[in-house]
């Protein structure tokens, strides 16, 4: 029971260590986290531009020409360090003064208030702005215009809680926000996410959901326009209650301000507020602290306040969750150094019934072991024996075979003789002495019953060694080789080592048998002595043993 308890609170311990590990589950953090990793390289790509931009500005003497590089330059700062961006606006405003165009020193002036905007000097924007109030400003200009001032009274939005304030600089906002639309072309980028977020403003979330995914769809992620979109995005799904679509586009747009080497961002503070919410502390502290370092090195201040404000909750949650972790990992250890004792006792009791049962494992194999050895001896007997009586058999069908062959030609040869003796006796009743001496002078008889007298000996003998022929051959050179006729069985050399093989050594018996005198005997065996591929002593004891 004390056991069971035990295990119980190492599964409550594993579960409170791993419950922040879930809400990761349902987002992809991993191309983010190779981003931020890799920031500096994405930063120094921004810095090789400018510095191209520089080194063009140093050689350049035409008075127009340096002010499109500074105003490029001013341009290239303004994502990535405000103050430098507002050292090169303030250098290109000085600059179009002394070139006598109008449009340069609007085109200069628009961008030096845009940069006393990032920068928190809110009133010289005000200043510069409102000297183009009541003025009448070129399409082009206008358009800008109301996007610096929408983008102004934004920034004052969010830093002004006081509620007569904040109505008033919405007011505001909302009414360049509206000029856009009146002045840009209908269908442009910048139309498109206007309308967003005035749809967003008057709590039509679903439609600007509409225009801003057909919109995306069309971005690419490295483009410059593609984070604000996918930000504006996760805001319209964060008013309409959908955290988690919140959070996925959150984090497209970090992912794109990295790529575009950008420190003025806002997607990554967003993403810690929203993972703070889910309890997602740790990773919401390291996602903040980068926006911090971002927002203190560009000098943005609108973004160094937005972090600020959350930093001290975000960073408090995130001691206490490190306190908690602590806590949660001393009990883990403790509990784990429970079980680990208990499981040592366990082990060592299994241990124990282990070896008991290794011993009786080993009695068990020993005994079958042996079992399997008499089974195999007696298998191994059991075939010697069935093959005693396989070749015993096959001796004694030879050997009925053999008796019934010998029987049928001792019967066929007496009757044979009677029959000689029949036609001598009819020869000697009617015929003369002549015919009788005739009769028996004759050979035809004799040479007759020793041809079939061979036939039936080359029959029997090849049934039992069917491939006398081919292994008598085996043994000789390919020119000695024999070659029987079509209608032939054995020849009379292979007939002299058939009785060779049947154990008749001696030359006379031989001679004997086969009605050959002994020299031709003798001739037949040296000629095959001469062509055998073996050793000429050992020629007849290799026949015997085919």
């Amino acid at each position: 029971m004390k056991i069971h308890c035990l295990i119980v609170l190492f599964l409550v311990c594993c579960s409170t260590v791993c419950t922040n590990v879930y809400a990761q589950d349902n987002y992809d953090f991993t191309e983010l986290d190779i981003y931020l990793s890799q920031r500096e390289t994405y930063f120094q790509k921004r810095l090789n531009q400018i510095d191209i931009l520089k080194e063009q500005l140093q050689v350049e003497k035409k008075g127009a020409v340096k002010y499109e590089l500074m105003l490029l330059l001013a341009k290239k700062y303004l994502p990535y360090n405000s103050d430098s961006a507002l050292t090169y606006a303030r250098s290109v405003h000085q600059l179009s003064k002394s070139l006598n165009d109008k449009n340069k020193l609007i085109a200069s002036e628009l961008l030096l208030s845009q940069t006393y905007i990032l920068v928190g000097l809110y009133h010289e924007a005000i200043a510069i702005l409102d000297n183009y109030r009541d003025e009448q400003l070129s399409p082009n200009f206008l358009s800008e215009y109301y996007a610096i001032n929408a983008q102004l009274y934004n920034t004052l939005l969010s830093l002004r809680n006081t509620s007569g304030v904040s109505n008033q600089y919405k007011k505001e906002w909302r009414y360049y926000e509206e000029g856009i639309l009146r002045v840009d072309k209908k269908g442009s980028l910048s139309y498109l996410l206007t309308n967003a977020e005035l749809l967003k403003d008057k709590g039509a979330y679903k439609k600007a959901v509409e225009v801003l995914e057909s919109l995306l769809s069309n971005l690419k992620e490295k483009d410059r326009v593609y984070a604000p979109t996918a930000y504006a995005l996760a805001d319209a799904y964060g008013r309409m209650g959908n955290e988690q679509k919140k959070i996925n586009y959150l984090i497209l747009s970090a992912r794109s301000d990295i790529q575009n080497g950008i420190k003025e961002h806002a997607a990554l503070r967003e993403l810690a507020l929203a993972l703070f919410k889910i309890n997602e502390i740790q990773r919401a502290n390291t996602y903040l602290k980068v926006a911090l370092e971002d927002a203190v090195e560009s000098n943005t201040q609108l973004r160094q306040y937005e972090v600020l404000e959350i930093l001290p909750v975000i960073d408090h949650a995130y001691q206490e969750n490190q306190t908690r972790t602590r806590t949660n990992m001393k009990i883990f250890i403790t509990v784990v150094s429970l079980l680990s004792v208990v499981l040592f006792f366990a082990i060592f009791f299994i241990q124990k019934q282990k070896g008991k049962l290794q011993s009786s494992n080993k009695q068990v194999v020993d005994a079958n072991t042996k079992l399997h050895l008499l089974n195999e001896q007696l298998k191994e007997s059991n075939d010697k024996v069935a093959s005693a009586n396989l070749a015993l058999k096959s001796v004694n069908n030879i050997q009925e075979e053999s008796i019934a062959r010998y029987l049928k030609l001792c019967s066929m040869y007496i009757g044979k003789m009677d029959d000689y003796r029949k036609q001598l006796l009819r020869k000697g009743n009617k015929g003369t002495k002549e015919d009788i001496l005739k009769l028996l002078k004759s050979k035809e008889v004799v040479d007759q019953e020793l041809k079939l007298f061979y036939k039936d000996f080359d029959e029997s003998f090849l049934k039992l060694y069917p491939n006398f022929v081919a292994d008598y051959n085996h043994l000789m050179q390919p020119e000695a080789k024999i070659i029987l006729k079509k209608s032939e069985l054995l020849n009379t050399e292979l007939r002299v080592f058939a009785l060779v093989r049947l154990g008749i050594d001696e030359s006379t018996q031989i001679a004997e048998f086969l009605r050959y005198s002994i020299t031709t005997i003798y001739n037949y065996r040296t000629k095959a002595r001469n062509n055998t591929i073996v050793e000429r002593e050992q020629f007849e004891d290799k026949l015997k043993e085919i």
